[in-house]
């Protein structure tokens, strides 16, 4: 249960927030906006006293300077939900030599680290794990329960028998998700871009905040093989015998042009995507992501 709980990652990244972009509706307890004006710590504006209000929101200063009653609404303190969705196709297990993790371990680690500061936050969090459907679901809460639930599920994830398919994953769940807040793929992208972007366009029609992001082996992304190889397709591809060097440059080409189109219709969204190479440190990584999330809040 607890090989994707790295303390040593979460004690460095722990003091960060995972905040949304988007203002969300929930009114449980938790520590994000939300548009909903009610009685909690933080002044947002004065409103004119009716019958029935509470005269212990009455703000005394305003009355002494225009002689009517003025009550103070204050912001509405509320959770953030958050729901990963997990990419558990044939691909996500790939590792080359020399790799600590497969691309599906590391993504799991970032994700029970990012529940971890969710839960400690009292955001709720769920999990949908996908292949070309999605095999598993938990709903979104909060608790150590909970959590524990979900290192559970991450540690009994085998490979799937079908390839990538983000979005029909993703317009399968959508209809699922009842309140606005953060939805977090982990995924490898080895999939159709026009159809992962109509699963981001029903999510921002759901008005919802999205990170997506890229794990990615380093051999994925650098290619370094020579000599004569034997390639396996990770999603049923089959099989080539073949000198890696008549290959690298098509094969850098295609790679740029595949996450060039992911990431248009991401921007075409307002989304980002952020690249997860798996021999970058956790902790630097997801520091790094969390405190630019916030940096972009703040100025918007």
């Amino acid at each position: 249960m607890s090989d994707y709980f790295d303390p040593d990652v979460i004690g460095r990244v722990k003091g960060l927030e995972l905040r949304s972009l988007r203002l969300v509706e929930s009114l449980m307890v938790g520590m994000h906006k939300s548009k909903m004006r009610g009685i909690s710590t933080e002044f947002a504006q004065h409103r004119q006293y009716v019958t029935g209000d509470d005269t212990k929101h009455l703000d005394w200063k305003v009355f002494a300077k225009t002689d009517r009653f003025y009550v103070k609404q204050y912001e509405v303190e509320t959770s953030m939900p958050v729901f990963f969705m997990l990419d558990a196709s044939p691909s996500m297990f790939f590792k080359s030599e020399g790799a600590a993790l497969t691309k599906f371990e590391y993504a799991a680690t970032v994700l029970a680290t990012l529940s971890y500061l969710l839960m400690q936050q009292k955001d709720t969090f769920g999990l949908a794990v996908f292949d070309e459907k999605i095999r598993t679901h938990l709903p979104s809460r909060s608790s150590g329960m909970h959590y524990r639930q979900i290192l559970d599920l991450l540690g009994k994830v085998s490979p799937g028998t079908g390839k990538t398919d983000v979005g029909t994953a993703i317009l399968n769940l959508a209809p699922q998700l009842k309140s606005r807040g953060m939805v977090v793929v982990l995924s490898d992208f080895v999939d159709n871009p026009e159809r992962l972007g109509l699963g981001l366009g029903q999510l921002s029609f759901a008005e919802q905040d999205v990170l997506l992001l890229h794990v990615e082996d380093p051999a994925e992304r650098d290619f370094p093989f020579t000599g004569q190889t034997i390639f396996l397709g990770t999603e049923g591809e089959g099989r080539l015998l073949c000198d890696p060097r008549d290959l690298r440059n098509s094969y850098l080409r295609a790679r740029k042009n595949h996450l060039a189109a992911v990431r248009s219709f991401c921007m075409r969204f307002g989304f980002n995507l952020e690249e997860l190479g798996t021999d970058a440190r956790l902790d630097e990584v997801l520091s790094s992501l969390l405190s630019l999330r916030l940096a972009r809040r703040k100025v918007r």
